[in-house]
């Protein structure tokens, strides 16, 4: 089966570069243009489920896709919401690095409990639909964690900005093992590697 990890539309704290950790914002009218392609992207594509975090970005974006590519069950999850950023929350990365050197302590969610948390979703998730493709909607850092685990740091954390409403494909197979496959892609270069792998198949 084949799990698209997607991120959330763009916000206007995306564009301010805030921290936005647990912080419950709301999608921009960017944000909402880029779900609706996203969606359309992906129509025509059989999906058992759309699960999302539990935050209104992520939410709204999951029920734009849901509804385009008709997916038989809507869940909620706050196994894969963002990661904790705590005394950073809503930062900008000026404001932030001045927190810090003025001694501002690190108390956002560890790395190592992030990653677990996501994996620990994912495989719930790969379980319970196996045999049927489905999409969840997480957040960047949340993402780019399951990136770095799944690429032994290849990419992810710390090697990748993820654009708003990317797709990552993750193949899961009976045991639950993880292989990533796709990574950051837009609407626009998913539809262009579909067309790639369609033509390779005919010709």
């Amino acid at each position: 089966m084949k799990i698209y990890l997607i991120r959330h539309g763009q916000t206007d704290w995306n564009i301010e570069g805030r921290f936005q950790g647990r912080e419950d914002i709301m999608l921009n009218e960017t944000g909402l243009k880029q779900a609706r392609e996203c969606g359309l992207a992906l129509a025509g594509e059989a999906f058992k489920a759309v699960i999302s975090s539990p935050l209104m970005r992520a939410r709204k974006t999951a029920e734009i896709i849901a509804e385009i590519v008709q997916a038989e069950e809507f869940v909620v999850d706050e196994a894969i919401t963002e990661r904790d950023f705590k005394s950073v929350s809503g930062m900008t990365k000026d404001e932030r690095e001045a927190y810090y050197a003025s001694g501002g302590i690190d108390d956002k969610e560890p790395f190592e409990e992030l990653c677990q948390r996501m994996i620990d979703g994912i495989k719930k998730y790969g379980r319970l639909y196996y045999g049927n493709n489905i999409i969840m909607v997480s957040h960047g850092a949340s993402i780019n964690s399951v990136l770095s685990i799944l690429s032994k740091g290849e990419t992810g954390t710390g090697k990748v900005w993820l654009k708003n409403t990317c797709i990552n494909i993750i193949d899961c197979d009976r045991d639950g093992n993880l292989k990533l496959e796709h990574v950051n892609l837009s609407a626009e270069e998913y539809i262009e590697m579909k067309g790639a792998m369609t033509g390779r198949k005919e010709g």
